[in-house]
Formats: C-alpha cells, sequence, structure tokens
C-alpha cells in the first residue's frame, strides 16, 4: 500500500511520521546548504575538471579529450561552464548544478519512495537513511558527475511508476508524448541514465500486445534513445580516455582469473555496492551498516521474484528495476566498461539500496514481529548516530569524501 497510508503494521506513534518525515526532509536540505556554502578549496579530482572548464572553448567540449583523463557528460559539464563564466568561476556557481541535481532528486526520490513504500514507517526510515549518507551529502557540493546521476535515476523510477497509467488509457496524451522523448535526453547529461533506457522500452512492447495504438510511441522512443546513444558516442564516449582511466585499476572491475578472483572481486563489489553508503571511517560504522543492509540485499532478489510475476513482466517499480540494475553493473564490470565496486560512480544505486534496506528489515515481520521491532529500532538509533556525527562535521566545516566521523 502507498506510503501516505496508515498501515496496521506500523508501530506505535505512527501518526507523527508524517511529521517527522518532513522534519528529516528539510533537516537533509539544511545539511546540504550548510555543506555548499562551506565553500572548501577544490580537491584534487574537482581541480581536475576545473582545468577544463577554465580552458576549453565550447567546442572543445564536443571535439577533445578532457584534460587530466577526466571523465564527465559533456553536455553537462559545457552547462557548468557556461553558469560559472557568469560568476568568474566562483566555488558556488562552479557546484551549484550539482547542488540543485541532488536537491531535486532528494525530492523526486522521496516521493516515489512514499508512493512505493508498504508504510509510514518504511517511508520515515527510507528518509532517516539519506540523511544519515555521507555520498549523498557530500556530492550535493563537488564539481562532479554524481549528484546528476542521482537525479537522472530518480526521474526514471519516476515516469516508470507513471506509466503503469498507460495501461488503462487508449491512447498516450500530449504531456506523456512530451515526457516520453525528453526521456532519453538524459543520457547527454548522466552515464547512467542509459542504463534506465530499457525499461521504458520493454514497457511499452509489452503495452504494444495489448494496444497497438502503442506502436508509434515504441518506435519514437526507440529512436529517441538511438540518436542520444548516436550523438553521445560521436561527441562524448569516443574522446574519453577510456584505457588510460582504466589501465591499473583492475580491483575496480571483476575479474576472471580464476574462481577465487571471480568470488573475491564479485563478493567484494557486491559488498560495496550495498555497505558503503553511510561512513567509510571508522571501520566499525561499515561493519554495523553490513548487518542491516544483508536485509536489502536479502530483498533485492526477493522484491523482484515477487512482484515481477505481479506486474506481468512490467517495470513499474523499484522492486524489479533494483536487480536488473544490479545486474547491469555487474555485466559491465566483467565487461571492465565501468566501475563495478567505486561507490560514487554508483551513487545512482544508493537511494534503492535504502530503500530495499528499509523494506527488508521490515520484512522480518513475517517471522516475529518482536525481532523487526528490535531491528527497526537498532536500524533508527544507528542511523540517528551516524547523522548526528555528520552534522557535527558538516557545520565545523570539515566533510570530505571520506571523513571520519568520530
Amino acid at each position: 500500500m502507498p506510503g501516505n497510508t496508515v498501515s496496521p503494521n506500523n508501530p506505535p506513534g505512527a501518526k507523527y511520521f508524517p511529521a517527522l518525515i518532513a522534519v528529516l526532509i528539510g533537516w537533509y536540505v539544511l545539511l546540504c546548504l550548510a555543506h555548499y556554502f562551506n565553500q572548501r578549496p577544490l580537491w584534487n579530482d574537482e581541480q581536475c575538471v576545473f582545468d577544463s572548464v577554465r580552458s576549453f572553448s565550447p567546442q572543445d567540449f564536443f571535439t577533445k579529450p578532457l584534460l587530466r583523463l577526466q571523465v564527465f557528460p559533456r553536455a553537462y559539464l559545457s552547462l557548468i561552464q557556461k553558469l560559472s563564466q557568469t560568476f568568474a568561476f566562483h566555488l558556488l556557481s562552479l557546484r551549484f548544478l550539482p547542488f540543485v541535481a541532488m536537491i531535486t532528486a532528494f525530492f523526486i526520490w522521496a516521493r516515489v519512495a512514499s508512493r512505493q513504500s508498504r508504510d509510514r514507517f518504511e517511508h520515515f526510515i527510507f528518509i532517516l537513511s539519506w540523511t544519515a549518507s555521507v555520498p549523498l551529502i557530500y556530492y550535493s557540493a563537488e564539481l562532479k558527475q554524481y549528484s546528476m546521476d542521482v537525479l537522472a535515476g530518480a526521474v526514471f523510477l519516476s515516469f516508470l511508476y507513471g506509466q503503469k497509467t498507460w495501461l488503462t488509457a487508449k491512447t498516450v496524451s500530449s504531456r506523456q508524448w512530451i515526457t516520453l522523448m525528453l526521456l532519453p535526453l538524459w543520457g547527454l547529461f548522466s552515464y547512467t541514465a542509459f542504463l534506465f533506457m530499457i525499461f521504458p522500452f520493454i514497457n511499452l512492447v509489452l503495452m504494444v500486445r495489448q494496444n497497438r495504438s502503442y506502436r508509434l510511441p515504441c518506435l519514437a522512443y526507440s529512436f529517441m534513445v538511438l540518436a542520444v546513444v548516436l550523438f553521445s558516442y560521436l561527441f562524448d564516449i569516443r574522446l574519453r580516455p577510456f584505457t588510460a582511466v582504466t589501465e591499473g585499476f583492475g580491483d575496480y572491475f571483476i575479474s576472471f582469473q580464476s574462481a577465487g578472483e571471480f568470488f573475491k572481486t564479485f563478493g567484494e563489489g557486491t559488498m560495496n555496492l550495498f555497505s558503503r553508503w553511510f561512513a567509510e571511517q571508522p571501520r566499525l560504522i561499515r561493519k554495523i551498516a553490513i548487518f542491516f543492509i544483508t536485509f536489502g540485499l536479502i530483498r533485492l532478489f526477493s522484491a523482484f521474484f515477487g512482484n515481477i510475476k505481479k506486474e506481468k513482466g512490467y517495470f513499474f517499480s523499484i522492486h524489479t528495476v533494483a536487480l536488473v540494475l544490479f545486474l547491469e553493473l555487474f555485466i559491465l564490470g566483467a565487461l571492465k566498461k565501468y566501475p563495478f565496486t567505486v561507490p560514487r560512480t554508483a551513487l545512482f544505486y544508493c537511494p534503492v539500496v535504502l530503500f530495499l534496506t528499509a523494506q527488508g528489515i521490515n520484512d522480518i515481520r513475517r517471522l516475529n514481529k518482536h525481532a523487526c521491532r528490535i531491528v527497526n529500532g537498532l536500524y533508527v538509533i544507528f542511523l540517528v548516530s551516524v547523522n548526528i556525527a555528520i552534522t557535527r562535521l558538516i557545520f565545523s566545516g570539515d566533510l570530505g569524501a571520506i571523513p571520519r566521523l568520530w
């Protein structure tokens, strides 16, 4: 049932959850604002990106490799250049679009999670988890593309949830046409958007079987995707120093040197993808996180197989999309095309993990409701403790990419 309804499974005091969620939403925005206005100096990766922003002409972004072996969606970076030039490359102007992207992604994700949560408590836990994630705060104010990746994922998931209403419609409305045609354009601003493009296509193909009027939207969407892929390849992906970037970073990918190496790199990559979303230091935080995130990992598989048949093969929810995204990341990691084990390059997957974890812990209720309440209580204590530590660092102006919380 949607998260904005009262469920008999909600713990005592559930009526206060909407107010608590509103407070948490405001708190996250406040933390990001404080972090943004701290104006810490550009660190190494940002400085390397800034070299291209400062020295490239508008044409250079689409005809030359970026300086210092950087990889960044060109259309997005050119927008950052145009904006920051107006303000003499001030730090706030350089980080403004990443900041807007993360805040916007947060609000879209909050809405998506509210619609797909089974009760208010799950939604509350999801928002609380977001405020306790160092990467989801830190990358809201960094001259990198990762917050845009989170936004692209949020937009696609929001679209997919709304796409199920098409099943009861006879034709596609003008608004739906515009949204469908604009959707592939996210590939010009976020590489991870390409991972999501398959889902609307699958849904449209299945819809054609029920209603032939969807053939034209399906063909038009396919054309837009192909056009964006071609444009992105010619003026962006082709110019990336791919070999130089990946050489020497074998631990970022899945290894097939031996069975032992495969399971080692696959296991480490999976744990990184699921457990490194709160904080890195002290290591105790990650060890505690692994316990809670394990329920999210279990939920990854149980939710897919429990919902794909119910949704008749359509991809309308996080529950079915999550596993396919995981498999896409695995395949790209195995092909050494996209880092499988680096959290920042998979930041778009972080909200998925947080959502699955909130639901996975609640699944314990099926076995024992008292055990479920204990685990949920411990998880809340963990999240609040991490959030307090993050807050202290932010308001002291000392939140780095890998901060030591205490």
